[in-house]
């Protein structure tokens, strides 16, 4: 097996925030004991099914992965490279949340092999952590970025969210101003999205909560895409920022529809031919790798017309955009034959750019990337 990626879920919070819906619970100390010692189970489970493959990127996320306390987090770094082929240059992410910190746990993750820390840090005003239901503060966010560079961590990405319920376009500018203050390698900025399920879907249901415009959501977009640019960072993916050299590896395997496992309750997994999933229970998790089987929930077949769709709609989503030749080489056939009609109109209306090697969106397109891709939906 080439090198490949992997994903870890850790399932618990210290507190749910009122935007998630992700696979994820309030703390538990005797349930995160015994989950942790089901993940270590499944790590060597997994390791001997694929006979312990060279790992591209490690992704740890969650949930909350700095909530679990920092031996543990040592312990299971230290599996990984047992388990593993882990080389010098593999990138390892974890996402850290600040309000989760020390300066203990921060330097037992960077002996651990953690090269690459993801700060959900959000938003810089307070008022706006206090509504998104986060535990941590601005100051709190900046003192723990500035002591992970102190340790030594120099790669740093900063998670942040826009077009939250009330939020004005002066605000949000405020949050990327104060970003590049503390000089981030990477930013990845999100535009909330109000799930089923959620604190803040309850509230808007019972009229609590209005979400911004459309119009809003937009201008924030622009606003975050001409500031950045403005600003140094490449703009390499829909939602992601970087300085040269610190794209995310782990996010190009996502986008680049490369092979990855996943390992925790609910974590999803892909090998080229098959998406599936674990089951998502903590409980039924524990259970299932302690009866000495692994807990996948569901696995789907892809047929080529998926994988086509698939490679177009991810790829799209980066800069690079799609290579005709590679696009020929994987599926047999051209671009144009497969896609001609929606090709020809996407670049009249300017949502795509076509040269003679490849297709990417334009600034247009990147606005309106969910309409854009929607196209290549075939049938």
């Amino acid at each position: 097996m080439k090198k490949i990626g992997l994903y870890i879920h850790i399932p618990f919070c210290i507190r749910k925030c009122y935007y998630c819906d992700f696979n994820s619970r309030t703390w538990e100390s005797q349930l995160a004991n015994e989950f942790l010692t089901a993940l270590f189970e499944e790590i060597k489970m997994i390791a001997n099914k694929y006979k312990y493959p060279t790992l591209k990127s490690v992704f740890i996320g969650g949930g909350t992965p700095t909530c679990l306390d920092g031996d543990a987090l040592l312990d299971l770094l230290l599996l990984l490279k047992e388990e593993f082929k882990v080389e010098s240059d593999s990138e390892i992410s974890i996402e850290a949340n600040p309000g989760t910190l020390s300066k203990n746990k921060l330097s037992l993750l960077k002996e651990g092999g953690i090269n690459r820390l993801s700060f959900g840090v959000q938003s810089f005003n307070n008022q706006t952590l206090r509504e998104l239901g986060r535990i941590h503060t601005a100051k709190q966010a900046i003192d723990n970025y500035y002591l992970a560079r102190e340790l030594g961590f120099e790669n740093i990405n900063l998670d942040l969210i826009f077009a939250l319920p009330g939020q004005k376009v002066v605000e949000w500018e405020a949050t990327l101003r104060q970003s590049l203050k503390l000089h981030p390698n990477h930013l990845s900025t999100y535009n909330l999205k109000i799930e089923p399920g959620t604190k803040f879907a309850r509230d808007v249901d019972n009229g609590l909560l209005e979400p911004v415009s459309e119009e809003i959501d937009l201008e924030m977009y622009q606003l975050t895409m001409d500031f950045l640019t403005e600003n140094g960072y490449k703009h390499y993916e829909i939602s992601n920022f970087a300085r040269s050299g610190y794209e995310s590896e782990h996010n190009r395997i996502y986008w680049r529809n490369e092979p990855y496992l996943a390992l925790g309750p609910g974590a999803h997994f892909y090998d080229g031919d098959v998406r599936g999933s674990n089951v998502t229970s903590i409980s039924e998790y524990i259970n299932t790798v302690n009866s000495g089987e692994l807990p996948i929930k569901e696995v789907n077949q892809l047929t080529r017309e998926d994988k086509i769709v698939e490679s177009m709609i991810l790829g799209l989503r980066l800069r690079e955009g799609i290579s005709l030749s590679r696009f020929e080489d994987r599926f047999g056939e051209s671009l144009d034959k497969v896609y001609g009609q929606e090709i020809k109109k996407l670049e009249k209306e300017n949502y795509i750019r076509v040269t003679s090697k490849r297709i990417t969106l334009t600034r247009r397109g990147l606005v309106l990337a969910n309409d854009v891709l929607a196209e290549f939906i075939l049938g």
